[in-house]
């Protein structure tokens, strides 16, 4: 088994981590359609949909003492806490994608017939429960995902044919955690075509901050954390498709300069600091 595991390390990892969550997940997708002989009650829906997140991290930590031991394990967590990498990476990963919310709004308001910007209302309470446990949530992806999966990815693929291949893995492995929200009557399935091609974009971008912070899973989890709490607790901007299109568009200009500037095959600078 150990030996399985260290030839064929993503195959496992994508495997478990998808029998991890979706054991949860899909369960409750099927109770949103009433296909289970018994409801589900609705605090276990709310307790099971921040569950699943932790399938990505579980299965690295369990795949990492399989193949290192402690020491796999160690050096997996470890990731989490490379701080030390310059401000101007912390910039890259707290400030850039929440800009970004506020340029789309802007540009979706100059749109003839616009409907009116879902801002939601907040308070210092909210906003700090909702930051512990987005917290914990991203944690939970992306010490699986950039800590575990990326690193492996990159060892047979270049940056970018590596993100694409993560980020389309990690976009399918949300589809059940989608329509517990209930995004698939809301919005139908062209939504989920362009949340792909958002979440390919915001990949390659992940990977770059990745590979020229040392692996800081800590700055992934920066970036995800606070993009998901200014979308999550204040701007939703994800709700209006066309300012969602517009949100895409953007993250693909962005990461197409850093491929432009820095090279597809590892996304790394290469003439100082």
């Amino acid at each position: 088994m150990i030996k399985q595991v260290r030839e064929h390390p993503l195959a496992f990892f994508f495997g478990l981590t998808f029998l991890l969550s979706w054991s949860i997940w899909v369960p409750m997708a099927l109770d949103r359609y009433a296909l289970l002989p018994v409801r589900l009650d609705p605090i276990f829906v709310l307790v099971g949909r921040m569950l699943g997140t932790f399938g990505p991290a579980v299965s690295a930590i369990l795949l990492s003492l399989l193949i290192g031991g402690r020491p796999g394990v160690r050096a997996l967590l470890g990731k989490m806490g490379k701080w030390r990498v310059g401000w101007g990476w912390f910039t890259a990963a707290a400030l850039v994608y929440p800009t970004l919310i506020f340029v789309v709004a802007k540009l979706y308001q100059l749109l003839p017939n616009s409907d009116p910007l879902p801002f939601q209302p907040v308070s210092v309470s909210s906003v700090i429960v909702t930051a512990i446990i987005l917290t914990l949530t991203v944690s939970g992806e992306e010490i699986g995902w950039r800590g575990f999966a990326l690193p492996h990815l990159q060892r047979q693929f270049p940056a970018v044919q590596s993100s694409l291949i993560l980020g389309t893995i990690h976009t399918f492995w949300h589809i059940p955690f989608w329509i517990v929200l209930g995004e698939l009557e809301q919005f139908g399935w062209g939504y989920w075509l362009i949340s792909w091609a958002y979440v390919l974009a915001l990949t390659i971008y992940l990977t770059w901050l990745m590979n020229n912070t040392g692996n800081s899973v800590l700055m992934a989890v920066v970036l995800h954390g606070v993009y998901n709490l200014v979308s999550v607790s204040y701007l939703p901007i994800t709700t209006l498709l066309p300012a969602y299109g517009i949100f895409t568009i953007l993250a693909w200009m962005i990461a197409i300069g850093l491929v432009r500037r820095y090279g597809a095959q590892r996304l790394v600078r290469t003439n100082g600091p």
